[in-house]
């Protein structure tokens, strides 16, 4: 957690971390630079990156000519990832041992395959037990004292991993910081052959990279094993490549029987109306878990346990409409105590993965953390390394009953006062999705102060989790707020900000030198953001970043991006035809879209009262932008179409929830693109 807001007297100059081989004797000459114990010494051949003020960032100098990482302390200017110190990994973490139910012969070929060093692949649909046969090699890898590094999916992710953006995950766990900044796959081949991480075991959970990038991924870590979990074989060694099929019939039966506590004879399982739930279950052992706990939950089966005797091997006869996997989590879910179903609204609300120790910051209840374990033990979310994640049938019970939606402003106090805190929630921090799930929800709920002040703090948490596109959408949240709470010094700040980022992420297009600060400020306490003070301090900090060239550039601040919904002008002396294009962009709602066919339609309602503002403008340069405008949205939206044609027609289409997170995606870009459009010849708020 970074809580310290305390102003340097004077610039603090960040060490410059070096691998080069004549390092020692240089760092020998310049020991009175080293600052932390661990960090490397200023390399006197290269600029130096100077601070002024509590400020901390990252800055970029030309097309990915440098990168410049946030090491926790402060800013480091690297040109090669050889110049990194690298971080020696972990041990395997081991988890509890639990029975595989017919998996054990598959444990023990995919452990000989990592032990003698090869690269493993289990594939298979989802919910088939992948994860488990995953924790089961990670245990016999830790016995063996192996070290490496899990993977988890970033949730809230509109679409599938990378592999550049792997490659920034991989070099961040390997050397121990983010970049903004896309890494070079020569860069990295080389700085992994020279830190010599050979044997090092890492695991990529729900990888679904080509074989190409695979190809290209193990030459990059050559040396070292990975276990990828995907929905499709797709590793070079098609020996090394396991399908994990559905339970069998037996071994399903035995799992029911464990978690029920019953040996379930012929008529036990008939009464149970068992074939119909395996049928129903895809032989996915997590939905059949789920089964059992609907079966325990059910009133007969807590009488009969309450009774005299212990439950026979033929319960009662389950009626068969209630045996959908969704019904089942439905009636689970209704039946939670008040903390677990907060929590379980919250994951459903807010869409993303919450850490254990954050739970009670997102809901506002200090015994909420506690109540995720009930989730578990009723089958309605996953858990993962202290972590929680909602299934699908449980989202869709969720949404099914209609329940109110968890508080954003909650969740944002919650998340504000944890951040101000100098010793935070332990553990992971939240998965930064988080972060703009609540700034969307802030914004639709129409809380536009409390909103601003959250994107302050957060956009920065974003940025130093490497995550650049996701802080450019919260800066546009941000922006929106402040216009609508009339804070017009955090509006300026935005504003200002747009050109700086995008020269950060992307660098400037003529290959000369350019340079842009990001304020990553630390929370400056209860207080001060009650108050509103932050904005005149933020304002008043700047950073100076001098290159070998002698440029220099001063900022004040950064960012931009996007946002669900938009200004519209007041203004007495707009320009005819501005007036219909905001209040046509305002009526453009598309955060409860679920499928692109409604995106198109609700696209091609936009186009059309985007042609009709046209015609009713008078100048020139506005009619022909917005009617440019309307054009460039109608093709994109039947490319849109097209593509999601293409990739709902494979054997194992997207969940809906994750195709409406990516017609949300395209529609968040369509608002962004016509806000721009607008603004280039209209007058903003």
């Amino acid at each position: 957690m970074t809580g310290d807001s305390k102003v340097p007297e004077k610039p603090v100059i960040p060490p410059y971390p070096t691998h080069d081989p004549n390092a020692a004797e240089r760092s020998a000459a310049s020991a009175d630079l080293t600052t932390d114990v661990g960090r490397a010494k200023v390399d006197p051949d290269h600029a130096q990156v100077v601070v002024i003020g509590d400020v901390k960032g990252i800055v970029s100098t030309g097309p990915h000519s440098l990168n410049v990482i946030y090491d926790g302390k402060g800013l480091v200017e690297i040109t090669n990832l050889r110049d990194l110190t690298p971080h020696q990994p972990p041990l395997v973490s081991a988890a509890a041992r639990a029975k595989l139910f017919g998996r054990d012969a598959l444990v023990d070929a995919v452990v000989a395959q990592v032990s003698d060093g090869c690269s493993v692949q289990l594939h298979g649909k989802p919910g088939v037990g992948k994860k488990a046969v995953a924790a089961a090699v990670h245990r016999e890898l830790a016995a063996q004292g192996r070290r490496g590094y899990v993977l988890y999916p970033r949730t809230g992710v509109d679409e599938e991993e990378s592999l550049q953006a792997l490659y920034g995950r991989l070099a961040g766990a390997f050397f121990g910081t983010h970049f903004l900044r896309a890494i070079d796959e020569t860069q990295l081949h080389a700085a992994v052959a020279a830190a010599d991480f050979s044997g090092t075991h890492v695991t990529v959970i729900d990888c679904a990279l080509p074989q190409s990038d695979l190809t290209r991924l193990l030459a990059t870590f050559r040396g070292c094993t990975f276990l990828f979990t995907s929905p499709y074989a797709t590793l070079p060694d098609t020996d090394a490549a396991h399908l994990v099929r559905p339970l069998s019939r037996t071994a399903a039966v035995e799992l029911l029987s464990a978690e029920v506590g019953l040996p379930l004879g012929p008529a036990g399982l008939q009464n149970l109306q068992f074939d119909h739930v395996w049928d129903e279950s895809g032989g996915a052992p997590q939905r059949i878990c789920q089964y059992a706990q609907f079966i325990k939950a059910s009133e007969q089966w807590e009488r009969r346990v309450r009774g005299a005797d212990e439950p026979g091997d033929d319960p009662a006869l389950v009626d068969p409409a209630l045996l959908s996997p969704r019904l089942q989590a439905e009636a689970l879910a209704v039946a939670l105590s008040e903390p677990a179903r907060r929590v379980l609204l919250a994951l459903a609300t807010f869409g993303t993965a919450l850490p254990a120790a954050w739970i009670a910051s997102v809901t506002g209840y200090p015994q909420d953390g506690a109540a995720a374990s009930e989730l578990y033990d009723r089958r309605l979310v996953k858990r993962f390394d202290g972590t929680y994640w909602i299934t699908e049938d449980a989202a869709a019970a969720v949404h099914s009953q209609k329940w109110a939606a968890a508080s954003a402003t909650t969740a944002a106090e919650g998340l504000l006062a944890a951040f101000a805190q100098q010793d935070g929630p332990s553990g992971p921090e939240p998965d930064a999705y988080l972060f703009l799930a609540v700034a969307r929800a802030l914004v639709r709920e129409e809380q536009w102060a409390l909103a601003s002040r959250f994107v302050r703090v957060a956009g920065p948490r974003a940025l130093t989790e490497g995550l650049g596109q996701l802080a450019l959408q919260l800066y546009m949240l941000g922006r929106l707020a402040a216009a609508r709470a009339g804070l017009n010094k955090d509006v300026k700040f935005y504003d200002q900000a747009e050109k700086l980022t995008r020269d950060l992420l992307y660098g400037d297009k003529a290959g000369t030198t350019a340079a842009a600060t990001m304020l990553l400020a630390p929370a400056l306490g209860a207080a001060a953001a009650e108050s509103g003070k932050a904005l005149g301090f933020f304002g008043k900090i700047f950073a100076t970043v001098s290159t070998k060239t002698g440029a220099t550039v001063a900022a004040g601040a950064v960012v931009v991006a996007a946002t669900t919904a938009v200004v519209v002008a007041n203004t007495n002396d707009t320009p005819a035809g501005c007036e219909p294009a905001y209040a046509a962009l305002e009526a453009y709602d598309t955060d409860q879209t679920r499928t692109f066919d409604e995106l198109a339609e609700k696209t091609r309602g936009l186009t059309s009262e985007l042609r009709a503002a046209a015609t009713e403008a008078s100048e020139t340069d506005i009619r022909a932008k917005l009617n440019q405008q309307a054009d460039d949205l109608d093709a994109k939206t039947a490319a849109d179409v097209r593509e999601n044609d293409e990739r709902m027609n494979v054997t194992y289409p997207p969940h809906p929830d994750v195709v409406a997170a990516l017609a949300a995606s395209a529609g968040l870009r369509n608002n962004i693109s016509t806000l721009q459009a607008i603004r280039a010849v209209c007058p903003g708020e």
